[in-house]
């Protein structure tokens, strides 16, 4: 375990992302603890989370893991692409889907820096794929920033997600694609975690690709033969090619980047699917790690969005989280005298 960084999730809620976290720190050879506000501990399973829950006590976190990097939608966050890491031994914080990182951490932060998105109405990716992300880039040791051109979306490839073998995982992406500017996403199904899978699967995927929040359409792809594109890139953590940042992951409509899961698809999948195949290989710190799609899926996304950058002259856009809130259409005011009615006169009616 690294004692270089360390990736502390605060308020997380659900026991699922907290796997997911730890995994993601497991790519990285981070630490990884958690910060419960939202009662996690009482919700978790040592069974199915493999190990004790690892909880950082706030007086610690605040005064001892330092410097802390936030990863959050502030208004002056630094594009997480060129932030980089403070001197020391930095502690990463991410936070809850609905929430985020408490002001507490905001305030001790050292640095706040985001992921910069594409849609209006995907405004944040699954907490532990943008960990994943954040760890990729504030971790790697390179800076580069965001590319910019008159007419970006031409440089935009299709996308295929190759064989996923997991529903949750599958729509963790989809989700990913959306807050990355992809509106059509391909799908090669052969697990039939998507198309063919039971109601209760189904729902499942849809929450996590938080379908009801975007118009990306999904539309099968099966990957049994040449598709009909010039180039294909095909980016993963086990073929050999450039690093991931080196390779260029754009082309537009000509061009497919495909994504396969590799603890499914062999190479033989992906060989007969154009007639120029090219590799870009996203290197880990870690050689063993438990693999999840969607983190691995992810940080390819991330770079690819980065390599296609942003119409020229556009500002970064930053969504400030505006917490729990209820808004109202009803005007209070009446605009005609009203009779008052009991409840036993509405009971009868």
């Amino acid at each position: 375990m690294s004692a270089q960084v360390h990736l502390v999730g605060d308020g997380i809620e659900r026991p699922a992302n907290a796997r997911a976290l730890m995994d993601a720190a497991a790519m990285f050879q981070a630490a990884c603890a958690f910060r419960d506000t939202r009662a996690l501990a009482d919700r978790w399973s040592e069974e199915r989370g493999g190990r004790p829950l690892p909880v950082v006590e706030s007086a610690r976190l605040l005064k001892q893991l330092r410097p802390v990097v936030a990863v959050e939608n502030v208004p002056g966050a630094a594009s997480v692409y060129e932030a980089g890491l403070p001197p020391g031994r930095p502690t990463i914080v991410v936070g809850g889907e609905r929430a985020g990182i408490r002001g507490d951490v905001l305030r001790a932060a050292a640095r706040c820096v985001e992921i910069p998105v594409v849609s209006r109405r995907m405004r944040t990716l699954n907490v532990a794929a943008a960990a994943a992300v954040a760890l990729f880039y504030l971790t790697g040791g390179w800076h580069h920033a965001p590319r910019q051109s008159a007419r970006p979306e031409l440089r935009r490839p299709a996308l295929l997600l190759l064989g996923p073998r997991d529903h949750v995982e599958a729509g963790g992406t989809i989700r990913s694609a959306a807050a990355f500017g992809w509106r059509t996403v391909g799908l090669d199904d052969r697990r039939c975690v998507w198309f063919g899978a039971t109601r209760a699967v189904v729902t499942e995927g849809r929450a996590a690709a938080r379908s009801h929040r975007h118009a990306v359409r999904v539309a099968p792809m099966p990957a049994t033969g040449h598709l009909g594109f010039e180039r294909v890139v095909v980016a993963g953590t086990r073929v050999d090619g450039p690093p991931l940042h080196r390779a260029d992951l754009t082309g537009g409509r000509s061009t497919l980047l495909v994504v396969p899961d590799e603890e499914v698809v062999s190479t033989a999948d992906w060989a007969q699917l154009g007639g120029r195949i090219e590799v870009a290989r996203l290197s880990l710190p870690a050689t063993t790690f438990p693999y999840r799609y969607r983190l691995v899926a992810s940080i390819i996304l991330a770079e690819a969005a980065r390599q296609i950058g942003a119409p020229t002259g556009a500002r970064p856009r930053s969504y400030g989280r505006r917490g729990l809130s209820y808004e109202s259409a009803i005007d209070t005011a009446a605009a005609a005298p009203a009779d008052a009615v009991t409840f036993e006169q509405l009971r009868e009616y």
